[in-house]
């Protein structure tokens, strides 16, 4: 599906090293975050850090077993773990969480996006040829939770501008509404109309909503250890936002065979 160049493999085991290096010590070391991160978000942090661990052995494994003349499919869920680690380590940088690991943040979130536009500046693309995907259930699902997702954040941030104040965690909202939820909307569009680019773009999008999806979950259940309770409304929504992008990747994994 690539060039033979090596370079964003070894870009993306470099960010796989770092991303477990770091995941690892904020496990083991939860006070690196204070006093930074309130506790309200601790539960989020200890949960991103745990999904991260396992998306960081994920990527390693797959970075070293991949090669230019790997299945397409084995490729873009590659890119869907490399997105989930610009995500996750992207929302430390910019949110200046600085302790002893700051510049590790930088770097899994810098390695990760050159990664990821050096694939696309050399991927032939075009020989990526799925049968019978689920493409409209796929855009339908894209189309709920970019819905979702916008009455969400809105719903805080509106508020926190007529009164000018800073919502916590704020670096989420400029992800989520500059990047995430756009691309989810246009490839839901791309896969409704059949365009190749939402063949391309789905399976590692439902790879990215499925593992936030899932720390978020596993930050509501742990929550109770700092104090604050577990709603069963919560835990339902968290665990559909999660099992719902999950399901669909069996399907087009199948669709992407060789």
């Amino acid at each position: 599906m690539v060039d033979r160049s090596t370079l964003p493999l070894t870009l993306s085991s470099l960010a796989a090293v770092l991303a477990l290096a770091l995941a690892l010590s904020g496990i083991l070391a939860p006070a690196l975050y204070q006093p930074m991160t309130p506790d309200r978000l601790m539960p989020g942090t200890l949960s991103q850090d745990i999904v991260s661990l396992a998306v960081a052995l994920s990527l390693l494994v797959l970075s070293r077993r991949l090669a230019p003349q790997s299945p397409p499919r084995a490729w873009l869920v590659w890119l869907g773990l490399l997105g989930y680690t610009a995500y996750a380590f992207g929302l430390y940088a910019f949110e200046t969480v600085v302790n002893p690991l700051y510049l590790g943040y930088i770097g899994a979130f810098a390695l990760s996006v050159w990664a990821m536009l050096i694939f696309f500046a050399r991927a032939d693309l075009a020989i990526l040829r799925p049968a019978r995907p689920p493409r409209r259930l796929t855009a339908a699902l894209f189309v709920l939770l970019s819905a979702l997702f916008l009455l969400l954040w809105l719903s805080i941030l509106i508020p926190a501008m007529m009164t000018r104040t800073a919502p916590e965690g704020a670096t989420i909202f400029v992800f989520d509404l500059a990047l995430v939820l756009p691309a989810l909307t246009a490839t839901a569009v791309l896969l409704w109309r059949g365009l190749h680019w939402g063949d391309i773009l789905a399976l590692p999008l439902l790879m990215k909503a499925a593992t936030v999806g899932l720390s978020v979950l596993i930050g509501t259940l742990v929550a109770p250890a700092w104090g604050q309770p577990v709603a069963a409304a919560d835990v339902a929504t968290y665990a559909a936002l999660t099992f719902l992008p999950a399901a669909l990747l069996w399907p087009w994994w199948r669709a992407l065979a060789p």
